[in-house]
């Protein structure tokens, strides 16, 4: 007997639409730290931070994720030191306003699949602020804080802030930050990234940053203290408003702050306005006729000189700064970093063109280079040049030579030692594969390079073990 619908039993829908897997990223998504303080992570920090998650060096990290993306394959190249010049040199850059910053968090932002990671960089403020000067070329850090955080159990990690040149404290524990291992075996200067960097650790010792030591004695009332003081504070206002996005920032008010202050406060004389901001007429003209970008340290002098904040001078728009009657605050006594510029020395063309000459007459191995000889002689290498261009390039190509020679030397001496390890596995029977080759030599890395592979596939055709 069939059953009327009203008493049919009712049943679940299903709903068979196929459901939509979100995207996997490549690498953790780790969270950055400090967004929207101050206390905004670096760029460098969380690559630390990123290799230590994933149990892996910061250079197989590099090496195996981001330099393929990057397009720099050379700084990979396991016969040369690129790298580690990188490290040293160029990783502070990361954290800047350039290229390197802003390729390096977009190739992070697309592994971790983060849209975040170019706020802990200065990238928000690269129409304002010029790289020089702007970063520091070694680690800076607090000990309290690291201390701090690891007895609470937070992550350890280095603010934005730190990596700043003119920032050379810390607002929480009103201490100078520390820029060399704190431990008397030690006593580094670090580089910003190192190969196997830990964060809170010496990438040189490998000991614990957050040490206590007798820090130097400054009394915390004296100008260059407040000066310290007001600098970090106009510095975090900065960074902390990373994220923002309705801030565009621009130069558009220095002109008529620098002119204001002119007029107002040294009866229109440049020259005198130069003096009380210890800066040269040409750089306060450049500012007036909009043609330089100022360095950070010269611009927060102009802030305080104004009783102006950092963050209103380049962020609010054009006509709304109040003009109107400035008070001039006289500058604290405090470094000029523009008087410890060495003057220059006269030329003596004679003894220099000597000099020049023997050093391409000496025996010396290996040849120096120019840049060498110029420390010798304490001139730069443009002045040099440009006075005696053939010596100078002679010099130049005697060290080119050298090194090219050296390196096909070593090139030699690698294959040599790699057609033994070949030979030698394959006599006890085995195939020598590039691994088993790698085991053998004094450089396993060897392997690695294209031009070692090409000669051992050339070696395995003479051992007739390729078809």
């Amino acid at each position: 007997m069939n059953k009327s619908p009203e008493h049919l039993a009712p049943y679940e829908t299903w709903n068979l639409t196929l459901i939509t897997q979100p995207s996997r990223s490549r690498l953790c998504a780790l969270e950055p730290l400090g967004l929207g303080t101050p206390y905004v992570e670096s760029l460098t920090s969380y690559l630390t931070r990123l290799a230590k998650a994933h149990s892996v060096s910061l250079r197989t990290l590099a090496i195996q994720e981001l330099l393929p993306l990057l397009n720099r394959k050379y700084l990979s190249n396991p016969l040369g030191n690129s790298l580690g010049s990188f490290w040293k040199d160029a990783a502070r850059a990361l954290n800047g306003t350039g290229t390197l910053a802003c390729d390096w968090a977009h190739v992070l932002e697309s592994l971790t699949l983060r849209s975040d990671l170019r706020f802990l960089t200065l990238l928000p403020w690269a129409a304002v602020l010029t790289s020089q000067r702007l970063l520091k070329s070694t680690r800076a850090w607090c000990p309290e804080c690291f201390m701090e955080w690891r007895e609470a159990g937070h992550p350890i990690y280095e603010p934005l802030l730190w990596s700043m040149r003119v920032v050379s404290m810390c607002l929480r524990h009103q201490r100078p930050l520390l820029d060399q291992c704190p431990h008397p075996d030690c006593h580094a200067k670090l580089p910003v990234l190192a190969p196997h960097i830990q964060p809170g650790y010496c990438s040189i010792c490998s000991k614990w940053l957050g040490v206590t030591s007798d820090h130097p004695n400054v009394l915390q009332a004296t100008e260059q203290w407040l000066w310290q003081i007001w600098v970090t504070e106009m510095v975090g206002e900065l960074v902390m408003q990373n994220m923002e996005p309705t801030i565009v920032p621009h130069l558009g008010n220095i002109p008529g702050l620098v002119s204001a202050l002119r007029w107002q406060t040294a009866n229109g004389s440049l020259h005198r306005l130069a003096q009380k901001l210890q800066l040269s007429r040409r750089t306060l003209r450049a500012w007036i006729l909009g043609e330089q970008v100022p360095q950070t340290e010269t611009l927060l002098r102009l802030c305080y000189c104004c009783g102006v904040s950092l963050f209103d001078l380049l962020t609010l728009q054009s006509g709304k700064l109040d003009l109107g009657k400035l008070t001039f605050h006289t500058l604290p006594n405090i470094p000029n970093p523009n008087r410890n510029r060495r003057n220059p020395i006269p030329l003596d063309l004679v003894r220099i063109r000597k000099s020049l000459e023997a050093v391409l007459t000496c025996e010396e191995l290996p040849p120096p280079s120019m840049r060498t000889v110029s420390k010798r002689l304490n001139y730069s290498p443009r002045k040099l040049r440009e006075h005696f261009p053939e010596l100078c390039r002679a010099i130049s190509n005697r060290r080119k030579d050298y090194l090219h020679s050296r390196r096909i030397q070593r090139i030699e001496q690698q294959k040599t030692q790699v057609r033994q390890a070949t030979i030698e596995i394959h006599s006890q029977g085995l195939y020598p594969s590039s691994h088993r080759v790698g085991l053998l030599l004094s450089e396993p890395a060897i392997m690695r390079s294209p031009v070692m592979l090409k000669f051992w596939r050339e070696i395995l055709e003479e051992l007739e073990l390729v078809d």
